[in-house]
């Protein structure tokens, strides 16, 4: 004879416990962001600055959209959600107050003592069939649950054997030895949700364990320790001499091939892009791979920074772009030239950062 309980009670508990353990660390990460944050903007001295305001307007607009951006992210909708998901259950448990994690007492089911006459089981179990048969109860699933639960211990307490082992090792099936379980919630025993459950479980191990597996892979293969990709560090690896100066540095930087990726050159932009590598073009370092459209983009719109140009509005999200993954690059860049112990090429990468 075997039985299984199931335990909302436990279950509710268990996933609760699970939830608080990466949304604790989750929520202090980002109150300490959000701290930092304000901090920074307490002491910017420059926002009041008359020659600063439209620079920090554009700056604060930018900003807005990166925090709508990241309100909508993976990241934050699973934060949300798991917070969402832990109050949910954390109300389902207060509307079972009163109710204890399951565990099989078939005295306690029966609502008589410990040394109780098998006569006394037998009067017990008959009241309380009269109340808990699901012909007096139609449709209501706790009183169900209840006369299962009263007949199995009926059961147990009525056979001699079962009852030896009970009392001797707290279980009627005999002593099997120390074991670990979870609460599983009751409706994974039910009938009416075999299909669904069956469904859920073969949309995760079909479908979503191989897909979360493979994109890590994928991406993991894709990048290197230091966060670039290996067909950039290779770019930057041939490119790389001991004694290259400062001044080749732009270049080397627009070959990499997540710019490629990242902003592509556009139909919409060539117009102005053109007129902005003819401002430029008489500061150009020859580089490898000024010929590729790409590549000369970047190009084109790292010396209009540091040439202090102005940048067109079709192309400002973009260099927006190559300057927040530049820091990434330029340590790339910088980890490659100490790899091979180049003394000068180190220094001019640290001078042009």
């Amino acid at each position: 004879m075997a039985f299984e309980v199931f335990d909302d009670v436990a279950f509710y508990w268990f996933l609760m416990s699970v939830l608080i353990v990466f949304l604790a660390p989750a929520s202090c990460v980002a109150i300490n962001g959000q701290l930092g944050r304000n901090r920074s903007r307490r002491c910017d001295w420059t926002a009041d600055l008359q020659s600063c305001r439209a620079k920090n307007q554009q700056l604060n607009r930018q900003k807005q959209k990166e925090r709508v951006n990241n309100l909508f992210s993976v990241q934050s909708v699973l934060f949300w959600g798991g917070w969402l998901l832990f109050m949910y259950l954390l109300t389902q448990l207060q509307s079972k107050q009163g109710l204890e994690m399951a565990s099989f007492d078939p005295f306690k089911i029966l609502e008589i003592e410990g040394d109780a006459e098998p006569s006394d089981v037998k009067k017990a179990f008959r009241r309380l069939s009269l109340v808990f048969h699901p012909d007096k109860n139609p449709g209501n699933k706790e009183a169900e649950q209840k006369f299962i639960l009263i007949a199995k211990a009926h059961e147990v307490l009525t056979d001699e054997k079962t009852r030896e082992n009970y009392e001797k090792f707290g279980n009627p099936d005999g002593y099997h030895g120390t074991s670990v379980t979870i609460g599983l919630p009751s409706f994974l025993t039910a009938k009416e949700n075999e299909l669904g459950i069956l469904v859920v479980y073969f949309v995760l191990l079909i479908v979503v364990i191989p897909l979360v597996v493979g994109l890590w892979w994928r991406k993991s293969s894709k990048y290197l320790e230091d966060g670039i990709m290996q067909g950039t560090a290779y770019r930057f690896w041939r490119q790389l001499q001991e004694t290259t100066a400062a001044k080749y540095i732009p270049g080397i930087l627009a070959s990499a091939m997540e710019y490629g990726e990242l902003v592509p050159r556009k139909n919409f932009q060539a117009q102005d892009l053109d007129r902005l590598y003819k401002t430029v073009q008489e500061q150009f370092v020859k580089n490898q791979g000024d010929t590729i459209p790409d590549i000369l983009k970047v190009k084109t719109l790292l010396y209009s920074f540091m040439l202090r140009e102005k940048i067109p509005a079709s192309l400002t999200e973009d260099l927006n772009v190559i300057l927040e993954h530049l820091p990434t690059l330029l340590q790339g860049l910088l980890n490659i030239s100490l790899d091979q112990r180049f003394v000068t090429s180190t220094c001019h990468i640290l001078e042009f950062s």
